[in-house]
């Protein structure tokens, strides 16, 4: 039998991560790099039996991902977040499919959870997700926070979705994507990209509506009721806000230069 192991990194989620652990019970090993946190995240994981390992909290989570998979010592990895859980029948098929020998890595349905509620619609499911893999055959790139596994060798697909609960409340929506739109800036300023003052009009209002509309309304996140709403909006605002960030950035970047 294939052993399985399960690698997360946490970064204060001490109210989550037990839920998390609990659904990963079965697995043959549990790795939890601790990035930074300063509440009872670690203390949590531990308690919970998990290999514990600490890290600085990078802003690109991907390194401490890889740093989390170099830990793993299973035959098969599968990679989660601390605010993701794996319900039973997906755990049943994990089982199966790491033993069968017929793929080097899993995509997997993910579930997104918003505000209380499963979405089904805008886009939002099934958001795949390539998480399980063959250990030694798959890599996060490290180059951008959103990029994912990379597999050497064949890629299939399971059938039962896990659990994503990214946004718990309002709070949660602004702070991780004041998080994310500012990685995204800083990323595109620093490969270059520039945008102008016409370009912002389009890039930061004109596309956002226009992506609102297409996941509201065209992709169905009405039928999700009043999460559906708030995630559509949350993604277009999201997608004006690196833009108006990388506008902030450059223009700091000119004044600096012409008082040099």
């Amino acid at each position: 039998m294939n052993r399985i192991s399960i690698a997360i990194i946490a970064h204060n989620e001490a109210t989550g991560i037990g839920q998390t652990l609990a659904s990963v019970e079965w697995a043959d090993q549990i790795v939890v790099v601790d990035c930074d946190s300063n509440d009872a995240t670690a203390e949590i994981a531990r308690d919970a039996g998990a290999d514990v390992y600490h890290e600085p909290n990078r802003d690109n989570l991907n390194i401490n991902k890889n740093i989390a998979v170099n830990h793993c010592n299973g035959d098969w990895v599968m990679v989660l977040d601390a605010d993701e859980t794996v319900p039973d029948d997906l755990a049943g098929e994990i089982r199966v499919v790491v033993n069968e020998g017929k793929h080097d890595g899993y995509l997997v349905p993910r579930r997104n959870n918003v505000l209380g509620r499963g979405l089904r619609h805008g886009g939002q499911y099934p958001d795949w997700q390539l998480r399980l893999f063959r250990r030694g055959c798959a890599r996060f790139p490290e180059e951008h926070i959103h990029e994912r596994i990379k597999v050497d060798g064949r890629v299939g697909r399971l059938k039962h979705y896990f659990h994503h609960y990214p946004y718990r409340t309002v709070d949660d929506m602004t702070r991780k994507g004041r998080f994310y739109a500012e990685f995204e800036a800083r990323y595109l300023f620093n490969k270059g990209v520039t945008i102008s003052s016409v370009g912002l009009i389009v890039k930061a209002r004109i596309f956002p509506a226009l992506r609102f509309v297409r996941r509201y309304v065209l992709k169905g996140g009405f039928l999700d009721g009043v999460p559906g709403l708030v995630t559509a909006y949350f993604d277009a605002w999201n997608q004006a806000v690196r833009w108006l960030w990388l506008w902030d950035l450059q223009r700091h970047e000119s004044l600096r230069e012409e008082t040099a």
